[in-house]
């Protein structure tokens, strides 16, 4: 059962979220990738291998060189979020924890769908896929899922993203934005093979990552604190001097600029959420960005 501080948050999230992500057009969740559609992308010189209708005469005839219309794929999609249920998940030095965060991610995709007509799945993955939902568009479905995605089983507690992707890419048959919220803590080769690139060569994948500031840089005070790795259960003890905490911070941004480049390699679009402010106004400025595109 979700906590009461959660579902609290829960509610005001399906209140304020629809209303703030709606636009009076066609609503936030727009693909950004090309395909048919009526919404203009740009002009090309036509090459060899290019639709002939898709050549624009008109701009032809006024540049005497064959031209090619570039249009946005359909603009209103389904869409799915899969989630990230393994044991890192419950990292909280803060506010929230990543899990925390993660369900107000997910409140606040799921209620701004809803009210913009978007079909919405779910599915839930740590070692191997636990969870899976079908798109639906109604108030309980999302309920539905919120009440699954806090419940959803850690299995051995370690995080494997490939086979979530692998079943996502199975079972996708129409082009569907695809939210893939995870902390990436996975032993997995992820982005060295070809599942997830080719995932987001047929959909439109962003990836969401809750971040505690712990995962930044060290607790303030001196000496030593005992840690534990929450999937593997190994114990460390850590020191908290001048030294130990520049090379953890170094270490952290390392990490943060290793998985950005890795993102726009594949590609997809890709957002931190931190748990210590509010996990909505990430979404906001995303969704703001795309739609000055």
């Amino acid at each position: 059962m979700i906590p009461d501080a959660v579902m609290r948050e829960l509610r005001y999230i399906e209140v304020a979220t629809a209303r703030k992500m709606r636009t009076p057009r066609v609503g936030p969740f727009t693909s950004r990738l090309r395909g048919d559609g009526f919404d203009f992308d740009e002009l090309q010189p036509y090459r060899p291998g290019d639709e002939v209708r898709r050549i624009d005469w008109n701009v032809t005839a006024r540049l005497d060189a064959p031209f090619v219309r570039h249009t946005h794929a359909e603009r209103e999609l389904n869409m799915m979020i899969a989630v990230d249920v393994s044991r890192s998940m419950d990292l909280g030095s803060s506010r929230h924890s990543k899990r925390e965060a993660m369900m107000f991610v997910t409140a606040s995709l799921l209620f701004s769908a809803l009210s913009t007509q978007v079909s919405t799945g779910f599915l839930a993955f740590s070692d191997r896929v636990v969870v899976s939902r079908p798109p639906r568009r109604t108030r309980g479905a999302a309920w539905t899922i919120l009440e699954q995605c806090w419940s959803a089983p850690a299995g051995s507690g370690r995080t494997a993203i490939v086979p979530a992707v692998r079943q996502l890419t199975r079972a996708l048959k129409r082009m569907t934005m695809v939210f893939l919220v995870s902390d990436f803590l996975t032993d997995e080769d992820l982005f060295g093979g070809p599942d997830l690139a080719m995932l987001a060569a047929r959909h439109d994948v962003i990836a969401v990552i809750p971040e505690d500031p712990l995962e930044r840089e060290l607790p303030p005070g001196p000496g030593y604190i005992r840690v534990r790795d929450l999937e593997s259960g190994r114990h460390a003890d850590v020191d908290l001097g001048p030294a130990s905490r520049r090379r953890y911070a170094a270490e952290a941004r390392r990490r943060r600029e290793s998985l950005a480049s890795a993102f726009y390699r594949v590609p997809m679009e890709h957002l931190f959420v931190p748990t210590d402010a509010s996990a909505v106004e990430p979404l906001l400025s995303f969704f703001a960005t795309r739609m000055r595109r």
